[in-house]
């Protein structure tokens, strides 16, 4: 079957324990891109991604799956630069993708 992509795809961004990149794409019936996605699903940068990896490293570090965050200050800064890193992302996939939080 041939891959079609939609019109515009969806990426959502958001962290989870397990899985390295906070990337995240459903596929179509025309679009198997699986669940988990990485920046070389979407040509990203090599300075966002690794940008990208630093954020999610920091949620893993400071943010427990049981107890949440260590404190809110971290959790204030994670947020901040989730806005830094969701904005770089979309003016690198404006052309095909919109980014969502989730």
């Amino acid at each position: 079957m041939e891959q079609i992509p939609p019109a515009r795809r969806v990426i959502r961004l958001f962290p989870d324990h397990g899985h390295h990149w906070p990337l995240w794409e459903n596929s179509t019936p025309t679009w198997d891109v699986g669940y988990t996605t990485t920046p070389e699903t979407y040509g990203l940068s090599g300075e966002l991604a690794e940008d990208l990896a630093g954020w999610y490293a920091f949620w893993e570090e400071h943010c427990d799956p049981f107890e949440g965050w260590d404190t809110d200050e971290n959790r204030q800064r994670w947020l901040r630069d989730r806005e830094w890193v969701a904005e770089r992302l979309r003016s690198e996939v404006d052309a095909f993708a919109d980014v969502v939080f989730e």
